[in-house]
């Protein structure tokens, strides 16, 4: 067979669009939708549980216990005067043990009792917390009266060094929320404005663009505190985002592990009630379009509004001038109208022009120290003292069902259809595909044998099985009887949109799932599938890349007695993830939740005695 006939008999495709199907299929059964209350006292149970759980289970899941009630820390930094009715001051507040964020308060300069108050978080823009648009709505609401706090968002302006959200995925890796930094971040942010001696209790609220607008819907969801609320373009439900609108995927903060267990972005929404919301989205925006946004979370929120008694709180409103991704002149008077209308105040509804008064990055830089956290250094520390406890020959059944909970190992999957093309003959190479159906998934598998059937060898690949030509010819030409396979997020199981499949990994963690595990469950069945067709007892694999080799790893820890020997390219250890800034977009399948904090690569080791191991540049392990 030519290296072309190999090549071509690798790329074969056998799933063609199923795969998306049954993605889309396994999204519409796992992502749950709103569920209507009868009643508002019924509501009202339901959300008392959601937030205590969107907070044990999802927000600060893993971080220690009471650390959201902490006392804000806050340090003055200095004042900016101006002669237009309004102070700057600058502050820094510790909004995750050691992490910094700098603010910005924008103050009244005249001010009597207690007056409205404004928390401005921003989103995905990197001048931060001095971007124009920004700085003209905090500028506005203090020139109305209003305390207005703008705050900087992790990942920009002064804190850059963690504009790679993804690496929040290292902090999950150890079984910490790395969710929770944003979210403690946001919430000690409203603490430090609701310190101040002139902000009024019963007139808070909250909004931002985009990352922004998310902040915003989540910490208004769980936190009481905020009256009224606005958020701009910064959130819609997972389920729709997994199976109609694959452009609103977003960064991990979004669609964070477990979100959808307690609750998704509809029923958040739908906890603002009763307090005055108003949704805004605008016409042109790339993502957060009104005619998908309307439905998906403002009408069903809008119901439930309507079933307390409140229907004309929550409120929707469409940009077009400009209709981009935008907070600009015609959303900031909306929100000066909303602002009005839920506080009965009597302020200018137009926007007061503040071009000349705009400052500079420089001007309004707060400053942080230069060891100031960020997601991966965090996640750096808490590896060092990780795994807690460790693996051994005598507590080896104990950390099997440790490890298949970790992996949320689904139940055995049973091969339960085998459809195999007709043999192919090339030369002296038989080729035969098939393609084998296990609970819901299929999983493709090209089949290579030379002369007289061999010792059979499983090979799997993060390139996929099409990639895997000079691995599948250097085995058969050992005489090996070679099953090459796809698992979930490889190959032919990527998802339509190949170059954001780690998204939709995202959305099957949001949902409870753990790809590890799935992928994992895969293998098992495959190789129980090997055995069985090929009579034999024992399977070798070889897995080429971080991801694959991580998946046999947990195959041959989880059920060493079917495996011979293992190939693997895989590192002495998981905390290299954090050295090597291993990136969550190229192995989303390596970032499990918690495996870290109970094993490593030499737990995994111990417990797939005594299966041979071999890892690439390493020579034999065992």
């Amino acid at each position: 067979m030519t290296d072309l006939q190999m090549s071509k008999a690798l790329g074969v495709k056998l799933l063609g669009k199923a795969h998306t199907g049954i993605m889309m299929d396994y999204f519409q059964e796992t992502l749950p939708r709103l569920k209507q209350p009868r009643r508002a006292e019924e509501w009202q149970r339901w959300t008392r549980g959601i937030r205590k759980d969107l907070l044990s289970k999802v927000y600060l899941t893993g971080h220690k216990r009471g650390i959201e009630s902490a006392p804000p820390v806050v340090q003055w930094r200095g004042v900016i005067e101006t002669d237009n009715g309004y102070r700057i001051r600058k502050l820094q507040y510790e909004g995750y043990p050691g992490m910094w964020i700098p603010a910005l308060l924008y103050e009244p300069t005249k001010m009597k009792g207690k007056v409205p108050a404004v928390l401005n978080p921003n989103g995905h823009h990197r001048g931060g917390k001095s971007m124009e648009y920004k700085q003209a709505r905090c500028i506005n609401l203090a020139k109305r009266g209003m305390l207005a706090l703008n705050t900087e968002f992790v990942g920009m302006g002064e804190l850059q060094g963690s504009a790679n959200h993804m690496q929040q995925g290292h902090l999950d890796l150890c079984g910490v929320a790395g969710v929770g930094v944003m979210y403690l971040a946001m919430k000690r942010g409203l603490d430090v404005l609701l310190a101040h001696k002139h902000a009024d209790p019963d007139r808070v609220a909250m909004t931002g663009l985009s990352g922004g607008g998310w902040q915003t819907a989540v910490l208004s969801a769980i936190d009481e505190r905020i009256g009224a609320i606005l958020p701009v373009s910064g959130h819609s439900p997972v389920w729709q985002r997994a199976t109609k609108r694959w452009k609103d995927l977003g960064d991990l903060e979004q669609t964070p592990v477990d979100l959808c267990t307690v609750a998704d972005y509809d029923t958040l929404t739908a906890m603002f009630a009763p307090r005055p919301s108003l949704l805004i989205h605008s016409c042109d925006d790339e993502i957060f379009r009104p005619e998908f946004m309307r439905p998906a979370i403002y009408q069903p929120a809008k119901k439930v509004y309507k079933t307390l008694g409140v229907e004309d709180e929550i409120r929707f409103y469409a940009n077009s001038d400009p209709g981009t991704h935008n907070y600009d002149r015609d959303i900031r008077e909306q929100l000066y109208k909303f602002l009005n209308r839920a506080w009965g105040l009597d302020t200018p509804e137009e926007d007061i022009v503040c071009d000349d008064e705009m400052r500079s990055e420089w001007e309004l830089a707060v400053g942080l120290p230069p060891d100031n956290p960020t997601y991966l250094s965090i996640a750096q520390d808490l590896a060092r003292k990780l795994p807690t406890r460790r693996s051994s020959a005598g507590s080896s059944n104990a950390d099997r069902k440790r490890l298949a909970s970790i992996l949320k190992l689904p139940s055995p999957y049973k091969v339960t259809l085998t459809k195999a093309r007709k043999p192919k003959v090339a030369r002296d190479i038989r080729v035969r595909q098939h393609v084998l159906e296990m609970e819901r998934w299929r999983v493709p598998v090209a089949e290579f044998q030379k002369g007289r059937p061999g010792a059979p060898v499983v090979v799997i690949g993060d390139s996929g099985r099409s990639k895997l030509s000079a691995t599948v010819s250097r085995l058969m030409n050992k005489g090996r009887r070679v099953f090459v396979a796809d698992l979930l997020a490889f190959g032919e199981q990527v998802i339509a949109d190949g170059a954001s499949h780690f998204l939709f990994m995202e959305c099957v963690a949001a949902g409870g799932d753990r790809p590890l595990g799935i992928c994992t469950a895969q293998l098992l069945a495959l190789l129980n599938w090997v055995r069985e067709y090929g009579k034999t007892n024992k399977v070798d694999v070889v897995a080429e890349g971080l991801s694959n080799g991580m998946i046999t790893l947990c195959a041959a820890a989880l059920e060493p007695k079917g495996l011979g020997a293992i190939d693997v390219s895989l590192p002495d250890t998981l905390k290299r993830l954090m050295d090597w800034n291993v990136g969550y977009q190229e192995h989303p399948v390596l970032f499990c939740f918690g495996l870290l904090r109970e094993f490593d690569i030499d737990d995994l080791v111990t417990l797939s005695n005594p299966v041979a191991i071999a890892m690439d540049g390493r020579g034999p392990m065992r």
